[in-house]
């Protein structure tokens, strides 16, 4: 039986299809700031009338995941994930961990990079 809310729409070969702006309750901007390869790992608080999407990042980061792992393991848009992340990172449901700077990193010589560009042009 195919569910009569006109927001939510099936299809045979993805299932149930759900808005994004209906999962984020409308929101469209997050009250954190992510980027795709921060790490993301769930403190085991206990959360009580989550979402479905909400459940579903925690047991996606059951170990520590990046951003973009998430949106691609629960197949969401990843500024639906950020704005989800936000939610539960405020409830102290995750932490969350940002990439590390390497400054001291050795950074390759302009003209090996030129000459890589140079190369791959030629092919």
């Amino acid at each position: 039986m195919r569910d009569a809310d006109p927001e939510v729409r099936f299809d045979e070969d993805a299932g149930r299809l759900v808005r994004p702006y209906t999962v984020t309750g409308g929101r469209t901007r997050p009250a954190a700031e992510f980027r795709l390869i921060t790490l993301v790992a769930a403190t085991g608080r206990t959360l009580e009338d989550v979402t479905p999407e909400h459940a579903r990042i925690l047991r996606a980061c059951r170990r520590p995941a990046s951003v973009a792992e998430i949106s691609a393991h629960l197949r969401l848009p990843v500024a639906v994930i950020k704005i989800l992340l936000a939610d539960l990172l405020g409830w102290r449901a995750i932490v969350t961990r940002a990439p590390v700077a390497f400054p001291d990193m050795v950074r390759p010589d302009r003209h090996v990079l030129q000459a890589v560009i140079d190369a791959l042009r030629a092919l």
